[in-house]
């Protein structure tokens, strides 16, 4: 099975790589928190900083296979300050800005599904935010939440952005699934499909 999808993801790239859809387009990939901030933690410890990063690095091979151009914030367990994260994405002027996170909350353990927010209701971001979105409903098989919220990171954004919290670490049944590092590379390839939905179907 696993071989089988590697195999559909390939001809999946050569096809959007033949097409173009992502050549030229700079990407900032943001995987949140870092060094000194954990993020959300799991019942059992995984930390939210760790597959954050996984999940962004495992993203950032993807599309540079797709022909992208793609910055990350941060590629090790390092502290970074919101305000370098988003001066990166403001300063070589990104065509597209993603945050990414794994949300959690207290003493509901059953709750796990996948939310998207923007904030800009003067450029793309909203677009960006649906596409992803319903990329990861499919993926998750299950409806997620649109949500336009100031988060300091989205509200200060020159650039269209967004930030996913692709799911919640605070769900064990989820947590144990994150630990599996197959689990979050086919989490980047949903998260790439809602980009390249972005890209290709609004003519971005």
């Amino acid at each position: 099975m696993k071989n089988f999808i590697i195999l559909i993801f390939m001809l999946a790239i050569v096809e959007m790589t033949m097409a173009g859809v992502l050549s030229g387009k700079l990407i900032v990939l943001d995987p949140g928190h870092g060094g000194m901030d954990n993020g959300a933690v799991g019942p059992t410890g995984l930390k939210e900083k760790t597959i954050n990063l996984e999940l962004a690095l495992d993203l950032y091979e993807i599309l540079k296979a797709q022909g992208a151009n793609v910055i990350l914030t941060r590629k090790n367990d390092e502290t970074m300050y919101l305000s370098d994260r988003i001066a990166i994405a403001n300063e070589k002027h990104a065509d597209l800005f993603v945050c990414i996170h794994h949300n959690s909350v207290e003493n509901a353990p059953e709750i796990d599904r996948t939310q998207v927010y923007y904030w800009s209701a003067t450029d793309t971001s909203k677009n960006a935010a649906i596409d992803i979105l319903s990329s990861l409903e499919n993926f998750f098989g299950m409806k997620g939440n649109l949500l336009r919220t100031d988060f300091k990171v989205l509200k200060l954004a020159k650039v269209p952005a967004v930030l996913a919290e692709m799911s919640f670490i605070s769900s064990p049944k989820r947590e144990k699934w994150l630990r599996d590092p197959f689990n979050i590379w086919r989490e980047a390839l949903a998260l790439d499909d809602g980009i390249l939905k972005y890209f290709d179907q609004r003519g971005i």
